[in-house]
């Protein structure tokens, strides 16, 4: 499904019908919403797996890979990746799957060795694995450990995503049957907001 569509739905069932122009739920509310409403589903999906198959893990259906991110040097042999999106919050670092660097040629490095934040306290005094980049999530960063000079490289991340945000014609990266869990969660937000009193003073006082 198209994201636009999909935000069309959960405004019409808000307002019960084509919201009006001058509407308070707008379809960039509920696009900024939507992007919470995927992590809701996302864990829902990673609680199942667990009760149907005693291991947790998200679906593939779920992720998104976003190709030809820049690196940056952060300090002496770490490096930088600017992810689109900060990643869910699941397991240690399972809201990214992947991370592969791409040279200008087309060749692409074996993925990155994840570490967890217990991990990073000791890695160092380890003995290197050979032919891997170790990395790390933090925030909105991913920050890699190497004495490769990997900014002449792009990186290429497999995360958990509804897709591009800032795109409202790009499809819609969620599986059908979570629809209705995000649907819900949109519903109890937008919801509350619309039912809240419109201020239409400008005297400086809250509504009681």
């Amino acid at each position: 499904m198209i994201r636009s569509q999909f935000i069309e739905q959960v405004r019409r069932q808000i307002y019960g019908g084509q919201p009006s122009d001058d509407a308070t739920i707008t379809v960039g509310l509920v696009n900024q919403y939507l992007n919470q409403g995927i992590g809701v589903a996302a864990k829902q999906c990673y609680k199942e797996a667990i009760q149907l198959d005693g291991i947790g893990y998200v679906n593939n259906s779920f992720y998104t890979t976003f190709k030809g991110i820049a690196v940056t040097k952060d300090e002496q042999f770490l490096w930088k990746v600017a992810l689109p999106q900060i990643p869910i919050g699941i397991g240690h670092n399972e809201g990214i799957s992947t991370m592969v660097f791409k040279d200008s040629s087309g060749q692409i490095s074996l993925p990155v060795v994840w570490l967890s934040e217990n991990q990073r306290s000791f890695i160092d005094t380890m003995r290197e694995i050979p032919n891997k980049v170790l990395a790390y999530p933090e925030g909105s960063f991913v920050y890699a450990k190497s004495t490769i000079n990997l900014s002449v490289f792009t990186a290429s991340a497999t995360m958990i995503s509804g897709g591009d945000s800032t795109d409202l014609t790009s499809t819609f990266n969620v599986p059908d049957d979570y629809f209705p869990v995000i649907v819900e969660y949109l519903k109890a937000q937008l919801g509350f907001e619309k039912a809240q009193k419109q201020d239409l003073a400008n005297d400086g006082i809250d509504l009681p």
